[in-house]
C-alpha cells in the first residue's frame, strides 16, 4: 500500500513528496517485492527534481541489484537518456 500511495504523488507530479514516500518503502519495507519499483521512481522522481546526481545513483542501483527486472530495463533507458541530455 506504501507504494501505491507513492505512486499517486508522482501521477500528480508532486515528485517532492512521492520522493519521501517511495524512500519509506525501501526504508520500511525492505523485503517487499515492490523494491525495484520504488528504486527506480526514486531515480525517476530525483531526475524530475533535477537531482542529477541522486537520480544517477538510483537508476545504476536499479540497473545493478536486479538487472533480470523491467525496472531495470526503464533504468537503463532514463540513464542513456541522461547521457544524451548531458546530464
Amino acid at each position: 500500500a506504501q507504494y501505491w500511495l507513492a505512486e499517486t504523488h508522482y501521477e500528480t507530479q508532486d515528485y517532492q513528496t512521492a520522493l519521501n514516500e517511495f524512500e519509506v518503502v525501501l526504508n520500511r519495507f525492505p523485503e517487499s517485492r515492490k523494491l525495484p519499483d520504488a528504486l527506480l521512481k526514486i531515480g525517476f522522481c530525483n531526475y524530475e527534481l533535477e537531482s542529477w546526481e541522486s537520480a544517477r545513483k538510483a537508476l545504476a542501483t536499479v540497473a545493478q541489484q536486479y538487472p533480470d527486472t523491467t525496472a531495470a530495463r526503464l533504468a537503463n533507458q532514463r540513464l542513456e537518456r541522461m547521457v544524451t541530455e548531458g546530464r
